[in-house]
């Protein structure tokens, strides 16, 4: 399996994520992840939620706290470059939380501002130095 990131995201901005998926590029359901084709880049779609069962209760409350009731999208993804460019383009002006699967959650506009301030980092080796 590729690496992984949530998005969570208020019911309204979460349906905008959704859209934003079906439009920057070829998208096609399929039985557990849907496609995303963009340009050279490939990305797996669950919106279905299911990884929310993953989260502790702690974690869901911290979001809860942040960001009120929240859904969850799962992407898959083969590199660094290929996400970040598609969630400059997807989450830009919606509220919601990023979960690297690598230890850190960070809002939205935090992520966005990091992707300006450092364009080459990578939250897979960040977590672990």
């Amino acid at each position: 399996m590729r690496p992984t990131i949530v998005l969570l995201s208020p019911p309204g901005d979460h349906q905008r994520i959704l859209a934003r998926l079906q439009q920057v590029g070829a998208y096609s359901e399929g039985e557990t992840f849907d496609r995303l084709d963009r340009g050279e880049c490939r990305f797996g779609v669950d919106a279905s939620g299911d990884v929310l069962d993953e989260f502790d209760e702690e974690e869901v409350g911290e979001i809860r706290q942040k960001i009120g009731e929240f859904q969850a999208i799962t992407l898959e993804y083969s590199g660094v470059s290929c996400i970040r460019d598609l969630l400059g383009e997807v989450i830009d002006g919606l509220s919601g939380m990023l979960d690297t699967n690598y230890g850190e959650l960070i809002e939205y506009r935090e992520a966005l501002a990091r992707f300006r301030r450092e364009p080459l980092w990578d939250w897979r080796f960040a977590a672990g130095e």
